[in-house]
């Protein structure tokens, strides 16, 4: 919550990152403005965009648990944004595997509920990026509902899977490896 966010970011911190988000909700800000805007204070060398930077990421993760509870243009506009960070690669390492874990736990609720559509609108952001993590395709042809309603994400992830084949101890950034079937399509 903001009080735990405060304790790791100056209160002028807070507040940038927070007008950000409010203009992005008001429509004020497209998705593709302040992914450029993400990626000049994830490069800057001024350390207040650097902070600011930390801080939309921090705050929009910290956000997760409370997306259930979001009205539905909020979320996807969310879905958006989460996608595009992945998509843009403005999340790495640790962060990155916590991205795809959300997208894909959100993919696993059901076909018509708002979850559901962040993750696909997450998904729709960042596909092109698949082809990179083979383990992760395979989480998502596991869920039924997915490859029952979805036949055209289905057969572009076989593309992809038949694109690059999985190399052996394939990276999984969701942190899922054991959960994945051994070999590929």
């Amino acid at each position: 919550q903001q009080g735990q966010a405060s304790t790791l970011f100056a209160p002028d911190i807070e507040e940038e990152a927070n007008s950000h988000f409010q203009r992005i909700y008001t429509s004020e800000l497209q998705i593709e403005s302040v992914i450029s805007m993400l990626r000049g204070f994830k490069a800057s060398s001024n350390q207040r965009e650097q902070e600011v930077f930390a801080c939309m990421i921090h705050n929009l993760f910290d956000e997760y648990r409370f997306f259930p509870r979001y009205p539905e243009r909020e979320l996807l506009i969310t879905g958006k944004l989460f996608g595009s960070l992945i998509q843009h690669q403005l999340v790495s390492s640790i962060t990155l595997g916590i991205a795809l874990r959300y997208v894909l736990e959100a993919l696993r609720k059901p076909l018509r509920s708002n979850m559901f559509k962040f993750g696909m609108c997450a998904l729709e952001q960042f596909k092109q990026r698949l082809v990179e993590w083979p383990q992760y395709c395979h989480h998502i042809l596991q869920i039924a509902h997915i490859r029952q309603a979805h036949d055209d994400l289905i057969d572009y992830i076989q593309r992809a899977l038949g694109a690059r084949p999985a190399p052996a101890g394939a990276a999984d950034p969701a942190g899922q490896a054991a959960a994945a079937p051994a070999g590929g399509s």
